[in-house]
């Protein structure tokens, strides 16, 4: 008798609170899946709005509903989701408000099926806004097919806040607990993550097509947090020291990869400056005065002048710079 091999069970995690607004718009992307998941699992942290109603009222998805007895936070629901890891082959943590394209598992789960052991697959992402308009498109894929991503590489873009999205990530568990969680960093904490499964042996693979779409909202965990110096500024060179221990690199190197990440932030610190300009000035300064700490005199106006010269090209190319890439994501 022909022995027969189960097919791989792929399952969808999606944590959510108080997020019904965006919620048919997720599960209507998971019903349009050419590969649909086997199992979607929603982990509520107390929402009050109409989330429960919608999970059980889908009319073609049959869903899990799991709501926590208190709320225990992003990081905490985002951690009950990775325990699902030993229940399937393939683990997804999308979020409530975030959505794939069609084709997301039919061309993640091949793409991970030949490595060895626990590894991670992800795609490009567009950044919509909360009407759902594309704002920052991902740039055009320039490899034609998956490819195994190195770790130092994976690694320096991880740092350099280039950071994959966990809506675009696929993982392969081999039904075992995921080697790390969620931890530090709120706002940055899947880069942190996915950062350490690279630096864990997990092997890394990049789907060059654009198949996930982030949401950038007033409910978004990254917009909530823009009140806060820390979250908001100063954990960003927190997180991206961390990672840049993890790069495999020689001591005469480290030097230069600091170098960099402390231009890198200066750049990323003088467009949040510029985002608060006009309407906390006083905030503004508190962010440019973080500028000048970290990145010091010469590499903090080096970061300063990059993003000036690029607006100024974008503004001669008739592009939106990346300030007003941001405000358009913050359309009401």
């Amino acid at each position: 008798m022909a022995s027969t091999t189960a097919a791989p069970v792929v399952l969808t995690a999606i944590p959510t609170f108080n997020a019904a607004h965006f919620l048919p718009a997720t599960l209507e992307a998971l019903a349009s899946q050419t590969r649909r998941p086997d199992r979607v699992v929603v982990l509520d942290n107390g929402s009050t709005d109409a989330t429960e109603a919608i999970v059980r009222g889908h009319p073609t998805l049959r869903m899990e509903f799991r709501r926590h007895a208190e709320n225990v936070g992003v990081l905490g629901n985002l951690n009950r989701c990775l325990a699902l890891a030993p229940e399937a082959d393939y683990l997804h943590l999308l979020m409530a408000d975030d959505r794939v394209r069609p084709t997301f598992y039919e061309r993640c789960v091949p793409a991970l099926e030949g490595m060895a052991g626990q590894a991670f697959s992800y795609v490009p992402d567009d950044k919509i806004n909360q009407h759902g308009r594309v704002v920052i498109p991902a740039p055009a894929p320039v490899r034609p097919g998956p490819r195994v991503v190195p770790t130092g590489e994976f690694l320096r873009r991880q740092a350099t806040l280039e950071t994959v999205l966990l809506p675009g990530v696929l993982f392969r568990t081999s039904r075992r607990p995921m080697p790390a969680t969620f931890g530090a960093f709120p706002q940055l904490a899947d880069g942190v993550f996915l950062a350490e499964l690279a630096h864990l042996g997990l092997a890394v693979v990049e789907v060059p097509e654009v198949l996930c779409e982030y949401r950038i909202s007033n409910i978004n965990a990254s917009a909530r947090h823009r009140s806060s110096l820390e979250t908001f500024v100063r954990d960003e060179w927190r997180a991206m020291s961390r990672v840049a221990g993890w790069i495999p690199e020689p001591a005469w190197r480290r030097p230069w990869t600091r170098a960099v990440l402390r231009l890198r932030f200066a750049a990323r610190t003088e467009v949040k400056r510029q985002l608060f300009a006009a309407a906390n000035p006083a905030y503004a300064s508190e962010v440019d005065a973080v500028r000048r700490e970290v990145a010091g005199v010469v590499l903090g106006t080096l970061g300063v002048a990059a993003v000036r010269a690029r607006d100024m090209v974008r503004r001669l190319r008739g592009q939106p710079t990346r300030l007003q890439q941001f405000e358009s994501l913050q359309e009401s």
